[in-house]
């Protein structure tokens, strides 16, 4: 057997063997969604993200509305990223028959309880039996031709932001695995993640914006989707990363620096985007003033020749970890 590649590597050579797709087409696999016209103007968007029992999740630690709160979350997380509002959405699961009916009613009353949250209307499904449990959500969105936000289009010289704190997601894992510890807003970003939705529709709004991600591979990583797609470089600021509360204590739990959490701890599904440095105060004091959540400026996109970097807090000045989560590894 070969040498087993990473999910992007492995992601990227399906990619390459698709066929064109057709000009109703705007954006195909490699975003956070893909993008079909349905008129001059509008935009439909489609995404689809599976959790797989011992990979995303162990249904020892969660509750399975929870399981079914998070599968609808990291779907509207992706709709946000394209400055789109979900829609519909279809829900498949894979249930193993050791779980008796009442675990499977709670999981989608958790999915009913999330598409509530943001109107979102299912539509229908499929429900089989496997080996492990998968819940797959496909969901749509819609947008318009001037507020949809790609990953290519990141400029040298633009600024880069994240909404809220990094980190706390995977320091809540780590307290889910050490019940010895207990730091409950951690543990709940990691059990419930709320995605950043209305501050996504602000943005794109805004049109300040020339590009956008949703963290939930890590910023390490997910930036760097964001440089590959728009050939530039980047410099990161150890000092800038807005560093969760208590996530100092849990790194420290895990004989880690805080910044090795905000940037490959994954699953934070905030906002990273990229602005014009003249607009940074105009986004950033938007989004506070409508919504009340914090932007972080963490550093500022360059040429693609100076690669990818981060600069410590002493100056030292090392390459950009592109570390975070990797589906084919965890």
């Amino acid at each position: 057997m070969g040498k087993k590649q990473s999910e992007f590597a492995y992601i990227k050579n399906l990619i390459d063997k698709l066929p064109r797709t057709g000009k109703d087409v705007i954006v195909g696999a490699g975003d956070d969604a893909g993008v079909i016209k349905l008129s001059e103007d509008q935009y439909l968007l489609a995404t689809t993200d599976a959790l797989v029992e011992g990979v995303h999740f162990k249904s020892t630690l969660f509750r399975p509305e929870e399981v079914g709160r998070k599968a609808v979350a990291v779907n509207v997380s992706d709709i946000a990223a394209m400055g789109g509002k979900p829609t519909y959405c279809m829900v498949s699961l894979v249930l193993p028959k050791i779980l008796d009916e009442a675990y499977g009613i709670k999981l989608y009353d958790g999915i009913i309880e999330e598409c509530k949250r943001y109107n979102i209307q299912i539509i229908g499904g499929n429900i089989s039996s496997g080996q492990e449990l998968v819940v797959d959500i496909f969901m749509l969105g819609k947008t318009t031709q001037d507020q949809m936000i790609l990953r290519s289009g990141a400029k040298a010289g633009n600024k880069v932001l994240v909404t809220g704190f990094l980190g706390e997601a995977a320091a809540g894992l780590q307290l889910l695995l050490n019940p010895k510890f207990n730091i409950d807003n951690l543990i709940s970003k990691q059990l419930t993640p709320t995605p950043r939705l209305k501050e996504a529709l602000v943005i794109a709004k805004s049109r300040l914006a020339t590009s956008m991600i949703d963290i939930s591979d890590g910023l390490g990583q997910d930036i760097g989707h964001i440089c590959d797609s728009s050939g530039v470089g980047v410099k990161i600021y150890e000092e800038r990363l807005p560093i969760g509360s208590g996530v100092e204590e849990v790194a420290g739990m895990m004989d880690k620096d805080p910044w090795e959490l905000a940037l490959s701890g994954g699953e934070d599904y905030e906002l990273c985007f990229t602005v014009p440095e003249k607009y940074v105060e105009k986004i950033t004091s938007v989004i506070k003033e409508q919504i009340g959540t914090q932007v972080s400026v963490v550093g500022e996109i360059l040429p693609k020749e100076a690669g990818r970097i981060l600069v410590l807090k002493n100056g030292e000045i090392i390459p950009l970890p592109n570390s975070g989560w990797d589906h084919l590894e965890n």
